[in-house]
């Protein structure tokens, strides 16, 4: 076991576990009106068909208005799995957004699920959470100072979220994406010729690399898509965008550049090979989540097996 910790530290990698999940794509204002009915978070596992037992997406007003804190819906995500691509999209109507998503991905509808009117549009975080303990209306910001102090969940997986810029007198809004292991776009990320635009469009990609962005309809596009990014109204974070992005929201489809889930990748680099067949020896005999691969709570030969068994899968 010295010599494989030996091996893990020399070449660079990682020995933590790295997150099964991530949200990738969220449509928080489609164009047109109403909202409700027309947006959707897309979410992502490095395993395919990945159970989301004790998962939770959860939306945290930020308006003061509205009572910063404030849990404004929650979804509780235990009864699904990502599809056979690690997809799963959680949509808030039935009627179908285009482009359709793949028929990999799993489709969750569940009416009104980011509330009757949506998603807020004003300052607001949305999180990716699991074992959430708190319901609807409960406050994780009991004094409004933006800090939490009121956690309702075990594990904080991520999160993004950002402030309108509309400022009061004695009024303070607030986000709280960076304490839940997220991201945040500044107001003056956003802010042209003193005016500010909110985000309609956040995408991530495998890369690193993040936007936030207005959206707008393709030509010839009705109320259900397709959808495109603006020109100009849009900040790309932490890189650049993948060459193959042309711009499009995908719901329930690859962001441009993302590879599917592949079965044995254990470090979600999307990659069967050495860097996950020594990460499931090193945890050979513990409980350790990423390297157990078939989900029985003990990494052992079955797991090796399944890496074996898919070694140079999506290489």
């Amino acid at each position: 076991m010295r010599g494989l910790a030996t091996i893990f530290l020399a070449t660079g990698m990682a020995l933590g576990a790295t997150a099964q999940v991530r949200i990738t794509e969220v449509l928080v204002n489609p164009p047109g009106s109403p909202d409700a009915g027309r947006e959707f978070i897309e979410i992502q596992s490095c395993k395919p068909n990945f159970s989301l037992q004790g998962y939770w997406l959860i939306g945290i007003d930020g308006e003061y208005l509205f009572n910063p804190g404030n849990i404004h819906w929650a979804v509780d995500l235990s009864a699904y799995s990502t599809g056979d691509n690690g997809l799963l999209l959680v949509r808030d109507g039935s009627s179908v957004l285009l482009p359709e998503p793949d028929s990999a991905t799993t489709v969750v509808v569940i009416p009104n699920a980011f509330t009757a009117s949506g998603l807020q549009n004003d300052s607001y975080t949305v999180a990716l959470v699991r074992n959430f303990t708190g319901q609807v209306n409960d406050d994780i910001d009991a004094n409004d100072d933006g800090v939490i102090d009121n956690p309702l969940w075990e594990e904080a997986i991520g999160a993004f979220g950002w402030l309108d810029g509309e400022v009061s007198s004695g009024e303070v809004d607030a986000v709280y994406a960076t304490q839940l292991n997220g991201v945040e776009s500044p107001v003056e990320d956003r802010t042209v010729a003193g005016d500010t635009w909110e985000p309609d469009v956040i995408i991530f990609f495998q890369n690193g690399a993040f936007l936030v962005a207005d959206a707008g309809r393709v030509t010839g596009a009705g109320d259900f898509g397709p959808f495109r990014t603006d020109n100009d109204e849009i900040v790309v974070y932490n890189g650049t965008l993948p060459s193959q992005f042309n711009r499009e929201v995908t719901p329930g489809n690859l962001n441009p550049g993302d590879r599917p889930a592949v079965d044995g990748d254990v470090n979600c680099d999307r990659c069967v090979d050495d860097a996950d067949l020594l990460q499931v020896l090193f945890n050979f005999g513990g409980n350790d989540a990423s390297s157990d691969v078939n989900g029985d709570g003990v990494v052992d030969d079955a797991d090796l097996l399944i890496v074996l068994f898919n070694f140079g899968n999506g290489c």
